[in-house]
């Protein structure tokens, strides 16, 4: 499975999960972002990851552990749909949600981005792993 379906399957089950919300994938250019929605945003992205080892002689058989973020955008930090609400919502949605072809998410770190006039940003994520099998030649 393709790291941008990976994000995709993630984004549409947050959508479904958060319909008051704008959920999408993290902008191209993160510095233009401006919340205009009038709750909140979550964004999703790959972080980046890792491959395990392998002692493979004749056939590379590995895991891909793969990091997301989800950054939560809201216009309050503890009301109603504020950010500590919403950043234990998203946490407990997916903590658990499987993916096919890959495991379970599992939450690795959150924290705090920052604050800026009012808009707060907060920080999960998750990994999963998913195989990474070399593409065998025909012969």
């Amino acid at each position: 499975m393709s790291i941008r379906d990976i994000e995709n399957s993630i984004i549409q089950y947050l959508k479904d999960k958060f319909p008051q919300f704008l959920v999408q994938g993290f902008p191209e250019k993160p510095q233009e972002f401006i919340l205009l929605h009038p709750v909140g945003a979550i964004l999703v992205h790959y972080r980046g990851g890792n491959y395990s080892q392998t002692d493979a002689i004749n056939f590379i058989s590995q895991d891909k552990n793969l990091n997301f973020a989800i950054t939560v955008v809201t216009r309050n930090l503890r009301n109603n749909n504020g950010a500590y609400e919403t950043l234990d919502k998203v946490k407990q949605y997916l903590c658990g949600y499987k993916i096919p072809e890959c495991t379970k998410l599992t939450p690795n770190k959150e924290g705090f981005i920052s604050e800026t006039n009012g808009i707060w940003q907060y920080e999960i994520e998750f990994r999963l792993s998913t195989p990474s099998i070399e593409e065998m030649e025909e012969i």
